[in-house]
């Protein structure tokens, strides 16, 4: 593995994990502060399934397992890359601090650690009364990981096609 790569990852999944400790320290459930009027607040919840409170499964220790795939699988992935462009590697490295940042809420969850009851979301963007789902910066370096991961394929093929 890339050094780079380690120390991409680990200060992900540290920051994330710090956010959403600051938030637990001072925001109580359900609570919001404004950081800025009508556009930006942070809002404290927890999400017990996946993206946008989605849960098809019910059952959080079958959740922490899939994910628990799911990160292995991106980590091979990310691994098969060590040839491609750095725009994929970073691409994967954001995917997989996101997926790892969310996986330790889904294991405190799991295993009732703590007290966690789900994944703690907490920045809510919108204008005024219309509100985006309330989400976490693991979501935010996963949905990031993703664009840039889909991006570099089309860099690819434009570049390839000339």
């Amino acid at each position: 593995m890339k050094k780079n790569w380690l120390y991409i990852i680990i200060s992900l999944i540290i920051f994330d994990q710090l956010s959403k400790i600051l938030v637990q320290q001072y925001l109580s459930i359900k609570s919001s502060v404004v950081i800025i009027p009508k556009l930006l607040y942070f809002t404290h919840i927890t999400n017990d399934g996946i993206s946008f409170g989605w849960n098809p499964f019910s059952n959080s220790i079958l959740l922490f397992i899939i994910s628990v795939i799911a990160c292995l699988f991106i980590l091979k992935v990310l691994f098969d890359s060590k040839k491609d462009a750095n725009l994929i590697q970073m691409s994967l490295c954001l995917i997989i601090g996101g997926a790892f940042g969310n996986l330790i809420d889904r294991f405190f969850t799991a295993f009732n650690f703590m007290g966690y009851t789900g994944v703690v979301d907490f920045i809510d963007i919108g204008y005024e009364h219309y509100r985006f789902y309330i989400f976490n910066f693991a979501d935010s370096f996963i949905t990031i990981g993703i664009t840039l991961y889909i991006l570099s394929f089309v860099m690819l093929k434009i570049s390839n096609d000339k």
